[in-house]
């Protein structure tokens, strides 16, 4: 699923900096530069990794190895050389904003992107090829996830010499060059902004920078712990736990540190769609329960249980990257004040100057089919419920049952009554005003409340804090 959601975060800023015309500057157009490397080296090692957890058969060609290596090295190289152009670029952005649109021109920022490309991909042919000579004997198994060189030089039986020699030589000179320019470049950014008399002219300067910052940093942090020590038993094991974060979690992150910068509407939207489906698997389980209860122990496994969970987030991560993404689209001009607490859509909608028709009726069919789905889950897991407790004998049986569905069924009514009030209506003055006063009371009050209606009408839960209040005063 990490994988989904770097593909569609990538190609998605992708295609938006392709037919968004206010996003065709240097900037973008090295960022979708960007996407296409992450893209690339999340697809070289994912699905061949995937396929070998899946599989007993572990196993990977000769050439197929070299190959996979060699995409790694020229990815890893040419990104060295993108994050420095893109720090250059930075540096002309804010210290000679007169010049920029000249220097920065679109032939010097072609040239900007083919360098690094060229730069990265024959020295990844040389270094490949140095793989290639070493000679393998033995149990020829890798001690990693992808082909790399460090495990592959462990491997070899042949002298590794010249090759740990020219490992070392290639990483620690782009680590430098690309550093010194990042350096030298946020050296003269910052002698600017301290410059700089306007304090909305440095806050401004400061957040064109911050997305580029976080990501040099965890790039690099990463780069260092994998390939500047000697290839050692110990060396290559805690550098499989770092490429993991490499290969999969900084390909997804890009995007996301770069294009969301709206963090406050990303993760809304985000944990309102997870809380949706977080209800609906809950009234499941409160049918698998009361309705089968003798199965209600296979069939709730901790492994279906983690499944259940994990489906929410996923889906609600993935939905609020698309809707963020069409926000993100939307056209803001004259005094950008949001009439709102706190980042949603309705007020960013009613704030857009045009584009916002899309955005509109995307945001009301998405929460439309969304609110749908999971209130259909909900109130035929409780049709079923019900069913259950009419056949039931026992009056105290019945009043168990109906005790432990309260809670939820109280949670559901508050969530969904104040969500619909909020996004279930097209954007206008009224709306919007209405919709804040909704609104403190679904991000202050519920969060509080929920707790306390589950707890104080649980059981278990009443009896388990007597228990550790017992515990806090016999140790005073």
């Amino acid at each position: 699923m990490v994988y989904i959601v770097t593909v569609i975060g990538n190609v998605g800023m992708i295609v938006l900096i392709k037919i968004d015309s206010r996003l065709h500057t240097p900037m973008y157009f090295f960022l979708s530069s960007l996407s296409v490397l992450d893209l690339c080296f999340s697809t070289n090692v994912t699905p061949k990794m995937l396929e070998n957890f899946l599989s007993e058969k572990k196993t990977i060609s000769y050439a197929g190895c070299l190959v996979q290596c060699y995409i790694v090295i020229a990815v890893v190289l040419t990104e060295h050389c993108m994050l420095a152009v893109m720090a250059y670029d930075r540096y002309m952005a804010i210290c000679n904003p007169l010049l920029y649109s000249s220097r920065m021109s679109k032939s010097v920022c072609v040239r900007l992107v083919i360098v690094p490309y060229v730069y990265g991909f024959l020295l990844s042919v040389m270094e490949t090829l140095r793989t290639y000579n070493l000679y393998f004997c033995g149990a020829n198994e890798i001690n990693h996830f992808y082909c790399a060189d460090p495990p592959l030089i462990k491997l070899a039986c042949s002298d590794t010499y010249s090759k740990e020699l020219s490992m070392y030589i290639v990483a620690g000179y782009s680590n430098v060059q690309s550093l010194l320019i990042i350096l030298t470049s946020y050296m003269f950014i910052l002698v600017a902004i301290l410059r700089s008399r306007s304090a909305e002219g440095r806050k401004k300067a400061f957040s064109t920078c911050g997305s580029h910052l976080t990501v040099v940093t965890i790039f690099y942090g990463t780069l260092f712990c994998m390939h500047l020590r000697r290839p050692t038993e110990e060396s290559v094991e805690q550098g499989k736990m770092v490429a993991v974060f490499y290969t999969t979690v900084i390909p997804m992150l890009n995007p996301m540190i770069y294009g969301l910068r709206n963090k406050d509407c990303f993760f809304f939207i985000a944990l309102v769609h997870v809380e949706i489906f977080i209800l609906a698997v809950m009234a499941f389980d409160r049918y698998m329960a009361i309705g089968k209860p003798l199965l209600y122990g296979s069939r709730m496994s901790r492994v279906v249980c983690i499944r259940l969970i994990s489906f929410p987030y996923i889906y609600g991560f993935l939905t609020s990257l698309a809707a963020t993404l069409w926000t993100y689209g939307l056209y803001f001009c004259g005094k950008i004040e949001i009439n709102h607490f706190y980042c949603a859509d309705p007020p960013l909608i009613k704030m857009a100057c045009a584009g916002t028709f899309v955005k509109e009726y995307t945001m009301i069919i998405l929460a439309g089919i969304n609110f749908t789905y999971s209130l259909t889950v909900v109130i035929i897991s409780y049709l079923f419920i019900l069913i259950a407790i009419l056949r039931m004998h026992s009056a105290e049986g019945r009043r168990k049952a109906f005790s432990t569905c309260g809670s939820h069924l109280t949670v559901v009514i508050i969530f969904y009554g104040t969500l619909i009030f909020m996004y279930l209506r097209r954007p206008t003055e009224e709306s919007v005003e209405q919709g804040k006063m909704v609104a403190v009371f679904y991000t202050t009050v519920i969060p509080m409340l929920n707790p306390m209606i589950y707890s104080l009408r649980n059981k278990d839960v009443k009896e388990a804090t007597s228990k550790v209040m017992s515990r806090i005063c016999v140790t005073e």
